[in-house]
């Protein structure tokens, strides 16, 4: 066996007993970035500044919008409501030009059952998917973005993890977590879900690993191949109850697929 479809086999024993897949919307959905992040954070402080707020040196420093929306959401909530709309308006503007993660049309072309989670506002996940995604929409099963000012539901947390298999009906066992970050890898495992990295780089994955992914894609195609696959053995399985464990014939040519060079072109 090569090196690439042990690979592959590790993410397909991962998935093996998932009936659903939440994609972080940042990162294994889109190269989300909030810009310009000096506007954003100019204006949260200005807020701050209005009411007399001192500010720590970490806050002070902070080039992270989302740094300074916790603080304001902690320590203010007075201010709670307009800074958690300043957020929203420059997520929606972000979401307008992001880039899309290679791969996920694929991925919502295929038998996985999809959700996307985050704590970025709903209205900018749904602007996103209708950009690039409108005759795919009704393969996303449920979007859970962040709902009004509430740090509890700022990243990392297990709390959208949580609401997605109370209204999916089933226990977070039965989730994938596919998440580009440490800290959300270790929300999903917090959450009872099974952990799948994405990352782009050798070093991202060692982290995530090390954060307790279960497995590793740099590839949502790939990822659409190991639940292609996983769904066939499936299928198998239930027709013939005692068999012995079969695995998908499609691996190999979702494998080899996988292998070719990731594309950013998901235009419509």
């Amino acid at each position: 066996m090569d090196e690439y479809l042990a690979h592959f086999r590790v993410l397909e024993n991962a998935l093996a007993d998932c009936e659903h897949l939440l994609l972080h919307f940042r990162g294994p959905v889109c190269d989300l970035s909030v810009r310009p992040v000096t506007a954003v954070t100019a204006r949260l402080r200005e807020l701050l500044a209005g009411q007399g707020v001192p500010l720590p040196p970490a806050i002070r420093a902070a080039s992270d919008p989302y740094a300074l929306l916790r603080f304001i959401l902690a320590a203010c909530p007075g201010l709670a409501a307009r800074a958690e709309a300043e957020i929203c308006q420059q997520e929606i503007l972000a979401a307008a030009a992001a880039r899309p993660s290679p791969g996920l049309r694929t991925l919502l072309d295929g038998p996985a059952s999809v959700s996307i989670i985050g704590d970025v506002c709903p209205a900018a996940i749904k602007g996103y998917l209708a950009r690039l995604y409108r005759h795919h929409m009704d393969r996303v099963r449920l979007i859970i973005g962040r709902l009004g000012a509430d740090p509890a539901l700022l990243e990392p947390t297990p709390i959208p993890i949580l609401q997605a298999a109370q209204l999916l009906g089933v226990p977070p066992a039965a989730c994938a977590v596919v998440a580009s970050t440490p800290d959300s890898i270790r929300a999903a495992r917090q959450a009872g879900a099974r952990a799948i990295g994405y990352a782009r780089t050798a070093a991202a994955r060692d982290q995530l690993t090390a954060a307790g992914a279960a497995a590793s894609t740099d590839s949502m195609t790939e990822l659409a191949g190991a639940a292609y696959s996983t769904e066939q053995r499936r299928q198998y399985d239930r027709r013939h109850p005692g068999a012995p464990s079969f695995r998908a014939a499609a691996t190999g040519a979702w494998g080899a697929r996988s292998r070719e060079p990731a594309t950013s072109d998901e235009e419509p």
